[in-house]
This record gives structure tokens, C-alpha cells and sequence, in this order.
């Protein structure tokens, strides 16, 4: 599988709204079931703002104050891991 989806190491900072929650649910689902690159797993779950923060360090926003921060380690060969940090509140 191309790209795996790692959140062993997830801090949850608050709730999601149910809004939140399916944005992320489907940004989740593109990496972890269809294999795909976060960045069009991103595209998928609609106008997220991916974007690089620093180093390998990756964000996409789940609403105007909710975002979640990950980081995404590629393999140069197509496949790669994302490793969720943080999910909810603003980074």
C-alpha cells in the first residue's frame, strides 16, 4: 500500500463538531483505505488549506479554529507514512 496512516502518537485537544469529525474522517480514510498521498487525500476532503509548516511538519483545517497537524514521511518512491500529532484546537 503506498501511504499509511499512523495515530499512535495523536494528541486530541477538545471535541470535534460532527463537521469537523467528517472532514477528518474522510481525509483519514483516502490515506489509510484507498493508499492515497495526504495532499490529495487533503483534496478530497474539500478546502482544507494543506500546507507545509515546517520541516515535514503538515496541517490541514478542519474549520475556521480547528486543525489537525501531521507529519508526512515519504519514501521518495511514492509511498510514505503519515503520522498524526495533534488533532482539534489551532496550531
Amino acid at each position: 500500500m503506498p501511504w499509511t496512516f499512523d495515530k499512535s502518537r495523536m494528541e486530541v485537544v477538545g471535541q470535534l463538531t460532527n463537521s469537523e469529525q467528517e472532514t477528518f474522517d474522510i481525509f483519514q480514510n483516502a490515506i489509510q483505505s484507498d493508499g492515497l498521498h495526504p495532499a490529495q487525500a487533503a483534496a478530497r476532503a474539500g478546502d482544507t488549506n494543506y500546507k507545509r509548516l515546517l520541516g515535514d511538519q503538515f496541517q490541514i483545517r478542519l474549520s475556521q479554529s480547528s486543525r489537525a497537524t501531521f507529519l508526512v514521511l515519504d519514501d521518495g518512491g511514492g509511498n510514505g507514512r503519515v503520522e498524526m500529532l495533534q488533532l482539534a484546537g489551532h496550531t
